[in-house]
């Protein structure tokens, strides 16, 4: 049987190709797809054809669906069942995995191709519990946030977001908007939100749970979060945007003894910042980067939007049918929405 298939055929060019449905693996299963959100790796590989280290590159794996088939030792799932995929699958033998760090595990492999009517799901991603039971009464949409989520919730883990903080977010995408609901679910007593994208932080604000929008393409974010704080800075920067500019800036804005999240990567091409170590040094902040998430954590986060302590469907701005893919990732690219997602 026939079912639609995105292929990338080159930078910016996509095809809805009709190709045969997955066979079932052995161990495995077979998914039926509902919804899949984009991912910034989405766009970037739909611009420039590559997605970290797979070539061809599989678009879509941030996916909620429906078991349609399950292959021999597959453990308890059955057909009908309602799950959403967690794509990375760590070896478990290294010596990150062994202690813990599985987030960074060199030897991780992925699960793509999420854009498509049916996904197989390989024997070791069920068995080490990378398609995960949907909690009941929670939606498709909802369910597609769980790996952004994830990704703020190992952030924050590596931040120690505390009761009383006062935490910056600089980047009023839907990541921004994460860390700011999950900030203020741990306490924090002050959320401030800031962007270059007045239209995009306006609608950012509602969703965020920040207390404070700072437009910083109409006035001076390092004096406004001086002046909001007094003089002190914020004891937890998050940046949420690909900026080494805002790297940069967020040395000036954090508090002594504070944590500063690099969450957002910088283009590949021109890692580098200018960094004061002397700054460092006598203000004794911390600085981190912050990169994927573990199964623990993308459990955490799938349990957190579905007891309602965040609002991910709130987030969701746009929804497209996969014939329209390439409109809804140019939309992504854009920064017209916040999270978008594709139905099937």
């Amino acid at each position: 049987m026939k079912m639609r298939k995105v292929r990338l055929c080159g930078p910016g060019v996509l095809e809805i190709e009709q190709a045969d449905r997955p066979l079932c693996p052995e161990g495995g299963l077979v998914v039926k797809v509902q919804a899949c959100a984009i991912c910034g790796t989405d766009v970037e590989s739909f611009l420039h054809g590559r997605r970290m280290a797979q070539l061809p590159p599989q678009l879509g794996h941030e996916l909620s669906g429906i078991v349609s088939e399950v292959g021999a030792g597959a453990g308890f799932f059955e057909v009908g069942d309602r799950v959403v995929l967690n794509q990375s699958i760590p070896c478990g033998e290294c010596p990150d995995c062994q202690r813990g760090r599985e987030n960074l595990c060199d030897r991780t492999l992925r699960i793509g191709g999420g854009f498509a009517d049916y996904l197989a799901i390989p024997a070791a991603a069920v068995r080490k519990g990378n398609l995960l039971p949907m909690p009941a009464g929670l939606s498709y949409r909802a369910a597609t946030i769980a790996e952004a989520l994830a990704a703020v919730v190992n952030g924050q883990d590596l931040l120690d977001v505390t009761l009383g903080d006062t935490v910056l977010v600089i980047g009023a995408g839907a990541v921004g908007c994460l860390h700011g609901q999950l900030a203020r679910a741990q306490g924090a007593s002050r959320v401030i939100l800031a962007d270059l994208n007045a239209q995009r932080l306006k609608m950012a604000g509602e969703v965020s749970g920040a207390d404070l929008l700072i437009d910083s393409s109409s006035e001076n974010l390092i004096a406004r979060v001086k002046a909001e704080t007094g003089g002190l800075g914020a004891e937890k920067v998050i940046v949420a945007c690909s900026s080494g500019a805002v790297q940069e800036e967020a040395l000036q804005m954090v508090a002594k003894r504070g944590r500063i999240s690099y969450f957002g990567f910088t283009f590949k091409e021109w890692p580098w910042i200018r960094f004061d170590s002397n700054a460092c040094h006598y203000r004794e902040f911390f600085v981190t980067g912050a990169f994927a998430y573990s199964r623990r954590q993308f459990q955490l986060a799938l349990d957190l939007i579905a007891r309602g302590t965040i609002r991910a469907e709130s987030l969701i701005t746009h929804v497209f049918p996969l014939e329209r893919l390439g409109e809804a990732l140019q939309t992504m690219k854009q920064g017209i929405g916040l999270k978008i997602l594709v139905e099937l």
